[in-house]
Formats: C-alpha cells, sequence, structure tokens
C-alpha cells in the first residue's frame, strides 16, 4: 500500500505537478469559485512569501522569530531569514533529507530552505538515459512495484518510471516515481533563489558524449556559472574539464576505512533480527570482513601538498577536494594547503549527520572546511558554529507565543519547534544536542566563584517563580514545640485476661 505524500509537502508537490506533469496532486480539485486573497499584514511585507501571515499573534510571532533570524513558514516550519552570517557553504546531501530521495521534493525543499547549494547524484540507464538515483540497483531509496530488484544499467525509462520512492521516515512506499536527471535540473532551475548552485554528482561510468549530453542538458535548463560537478572517478573529471573548460569539479575522496568499518557494523547491528542474516550470518561476516580489509588496502589519501598539486593539474584552477570529515579531522591543514592554490576542501559523512557536526565542532572557525555536505538543515549548521539566529534584542514580544519564542535559550532546537511547543506550560525546550532543559535552569556557578552561604531569611523566603518555568519546591516548616507530654500507657497480659 502507498503512502500519501507528507502533509508539509503538499503545496510544494501541487506546483511540481503542473510544472512537471509528474503524477497527479492529492488534494481535491477546487471548485470554480475563486478564494479569497491573502492579506499580508503591513508589519510583514518585507517577510519571505512562504511565510505565514495568517493565524492567532501571527504578527507577534513572526516579529519574535525574526528577532532570532527566523521566521514560520506555511508549513509549520521555523527558517532562517538569512544565511550570510554563514562562512561556509551549507550543501544539502541528496537535497533535503526529510523528503523521499530521488524525488523532486528534495530538492525543491531544500532550495527553499535557503540552502546554498544541492548535491544530486546522477546514473545512466541501460538505455542512455540520465536519472536522478545514488544506488546502482533499486531496493533502498526506490522500489519495484513487483519487489524485484533491478540494476540500473540492466533498465529502460519506461522500467525506470514505474519504480516508486521510499519514505525516509517510516519506510513506507509513497505514490510518487523517481525523476530523470533532465526534470531534476527543471527542478532545480523553477526554485533556484539568488546564487543557489547544483552540484551534481556524476555516479556512473559514463563515456564522453554521454558526459557531453549530460552537460548540455545543464547549460540549457540551469545555466553556466550556477551548477559544478563532483565525482570520485577523476577519468570522469578530466572528461567533464574537456567539454567544459570554466565549471567547478570537485574531487570526492573516498570515504575513510575507519568510518567504512561501522558503517559496516552499524548495517549488521541492524539486521540482526533478519532471516536471511541469521541464515547466513557465517559468510556474510566473512564476506563484509574481506570487503572493508580490501577496502583499507586500496584507500588513498589526498590531503598532502603534492596529491593537491596532482589533482589541480589534472583538472584544472577551478577545482576542490571533497573528503570525510574523519579524514578532514585527521588532517585539518588541508584546508590551507588546498586554499593557497586556490582550490576548495568540503566535507562529508557516511556515519550519521549527528558525527559531522560533532566534528566541526571540535574545529576552531578558521580551521572549518570552506563548505559541508550534510543531511541537516541550514539553521542547525549555522546555529551550531556561527550562533546565526542569536537574538537582537529589538522586539518586544506581546503575546505568550512570542515571550515564549523571545525566552528560549541559544541552544535551544528550531527545526522541532512544534514538538518543543508541547513543553511550553512547563517550562521547558529542546536543545540542539538532544536534550530536554528548563528554559531557567540556573547555571552552574564559576569555577572560581566562592558560594556564599544564605541567609535565615533567604532560607524561609521561597523564591518568585520565573515565567515558563517549573515552580520552586520548598521544605514545609516544621514546628519543633512539642508542647504538654502525653503518656500512653500499654496494657499488660494481665489486663487483656
Amino acid at each position: 500500500m502507498f503512502a500519501i505524500l507528507p502533509k508539509r509537502a503538499n503545496k510544494l508537490y501541487c506546483v511540481l505537478v503542473i510544472l512537471l506533469g509528474l503524477s497527479a496532486c492529492s488534494s481535491t480539485p477546487e471548485t470554480s469559485a475563486q478564494k479569497p486573497a491573502i492579506t499580508i499584514p503591513a508589519a510583514l511585507m518585507h517577510f519571505p512569501l512562504d511565510s505565514r501571515f495568517t493565524g492567532t499573534d501571527i504578527v507577534d510571532t513572526q516579529l519574535s522569530l525574526a528577532d532570532r533570524n527566523l521566521y514560520l513558514d506555511f508549513n509549520g516550519e521555523i527558517k532562517m531569514l538569512s544565511v550570510n552570517q554563514c562562512d561556509l557553504d551549507i550543501s544539502a546531501h541528496r537535497g533535503d533529507y526529510r523528503e523521499p530521495e530521488s524525488g523532486q521534493m528534495a530538492i525543491a525543499s531544500a532550495l527553499v530552505d535557503n540552502f546554498n547549494s544541492v548535491e544530486i547524484d546522477v546514473m545512466l540507464l541501460g538505455d542512455g538515459t540520465w536519472v536522478n538515483h545514488h544506488d546502482e540497483e533499486t531496493g533502498r531509496a526506490t522500489v519495484h512495484y513487483t519487489g524485484k530488484k533491478f540494476e540500473l544499467d540492466r533498465m529502460n525509462l519506461s522500467q525506470y518510471k514505474q519504480l516508486k520512492l521510499r519514505d525516509k521516515s517510516t519506510n513506507d512506499l509513497v505514490n510518487v516515481r523517481p525523476i530523470t536527471a533532465l526534470e531534476a535540473f527543471q527542478t532545480f532551475a523553477y526554485y533556484r533563489q539568488g546564487e543557489q548552485q547544483l552540484n551534481v554528482e556524476v555516479k556512473a561510468k559514463a563515456n564522453g558524449a554521454q558526459l557531453a549530453q549530460l552537460d548540455n542538458m545543464l547549460r540549457e535548463t540551469v545555466g553556466l556559472g550556477r551548477y559544478y560537478y563532483s565525482s570520485s572517478e577523476m577519468d570522469t573529471l578530466t572528461k567533464l574539464r574537456g567539454i567544459n573548460p570554466i565549471v567547478y569539479l570537485g574531487f570526492v575522496q573516498k570515504a575513510h576505512p575507519t568510518s567504512v568499518d561501522i558503517m559496516v557494523a552499524n548495517m549488521k547491528n541492524g539486521v540482526k533480527n533478519d532471516n536471511y542474516y541469521l541464515d547466513n550470518q557465517r559468510n556474510f561476516d566473512r564476506g563484509s570482513q574481506y570487503g572493508t580489509k580490501r577496502y583499507r588496502s586500496r584507500y588513498k589519501d589526498y590531503t598532502s601538498h603534492s596529491s593537491l598539486v596532482n589533482i589541480q593539474r589534472k583538472l584544472g584552477l577551478h577545482s576542490g577536494l571533497h573528503l570525510d570529515i574523519r579524514s578532514y579531522m585527521q588532517s585539518p591543514a588541508v584546508k590551507s594547503r588546498a586554499n593557497k592554490l586556490g582550490m576548495k576542501v568540503y566535507t562529508y559523512t557516511i556515519n550519521g549527520s549527528p558525527y559531522h557536526q560533532q566534528q566541526l565542532l571540535r574545529l576552531s572557525l578558521s580551521h572549518l572546511p570552506n563548505g559541508v555536505i550534510v543531511d541537516a538543515t541550514p539553521f542547525a549548521i549555522c546555529q551550531q558554529l556561527f550562533k546565526a539566529a542569536k537574538p537582537a534584542g529589538r522586539h518586544i514580544a506581546t503575546s505568550d507565543i512570542g515571550r515564549y519564542i523571545s525566552s528560549l535559550p541559544i541552544d535551544a532546537n528550531f527545526d522541532l519547534f512544534d514538538q518543543m511547543q508541547g513543553y511550553r506550560q512547563e517550562g521547558m525546550y529542546l536543545t540542539l544536542d538532544g536534550q530536554l532543559k528548563a528554559i531557567n535552569a540556573p547555571s552552574a556557578p564559576a569555577k572560581n566563584q566562592v558560594a556564599t552561604k544564605k541567609t535565615s531569611q533567604e532560607t524561609q523566603t521561597a523564591p518568585t517563580e520565573a515565567p515558563f518555568s517549573f515552580p520552586t519546591i520548598v521544605d514545609e516548616k516544621i514546628d519543633r514545640n512539642t508542647g504538654d507530654t502525653i503518656i500512653i500507657t500499654l496494657p499488660t497480659k494481665q489486663h487483656e485476661q
């Protein structure tokens, strides 16, 4: 059974239906009566067009968010008004990580979420059609209605259009097919804003004519200067340089062997209860061990000065190195070496976005890479690294929700704003690192601060309850005056008889 598109996608998806004609919109047809136009409050006229302009206390809500460089969109999500404070190119890995992979919603949603760039993967079908697909076969992100797995280089376009996307959060199939590369380029061109770029990672081993076809499609739909390429195959990139002498080319260094070991271990742990794994455990373990050992022996590091010079010699001045964050942390000087040559350095991970972000937080701002390819929102990256949503203090909230927004600490996770409002009355909030905290929790005393004794008056007076916080519990005062003595006589056995 196919699931319907998530609610957050409905409005955007309907526009895409009109643009590309891929599927029917899930909403019911409108009547001929024209809907009244939405009136934008004067105080919000300068807000982005996808902002929410109606609702209780919407003006104070939006102005309270804007004081933190944020706004509420029509789907109820919090976005950044500007990412200019983030001195980092934030690229959406395979589009918006919350949307089904290989679909146009992933691209469109990432663009309206203010990512600097969107990374997509392109593969070749057996009939020569370029498609937006990461894996060499179906089954993970896309599924054939028969359940049968197909290798992409043995499929034709008609078979490809029979595939369905998989919802990332539920693993259910959605009644939407994956898109071709041309449709991906059209989607990007339609929703692109400002200086946003499309990072096309070429996964297929294509010949010169096929790569020329790919570049021609990009020139015609996206336009020169609005896209760039990346690949782990140097031969592919050198062919592309011959086709396009000015485009940026990013050489993708393969993931660090330790990252691969961790990924394989996590995959094995994830299928411990799978019957196939239990039946073939010995062969699976032996095969994965051989695979990772072989991978480690063939792994190459390109972070040295000589390796960077060699990459630039093959790809030209407008080039860079994209590498696993684990490799970057072992050689953080690679950024300085590359930048001196006019090259860029991007990081990615195969061990999950939290790990990527944790490693970035260990770096000083000057040692951050030039860009990151992430499965996270621009808010999560910008706020953790640059505190880009710090309150400016220029707006005084007038509503309960506005005051709640203004009261939230700097580490509040606005990506989870809906869930956070469930803790509003208790004075709690969700942090960027996944904790639940009290808004007015007392900070720990400084190490060099000497604690002072409270006076008797202070110990007897309960502190005033702060807004949005739990009431302070004070021990009941006990009266120790015993009064007159009470004598209790217990009955003896003689009395009982």
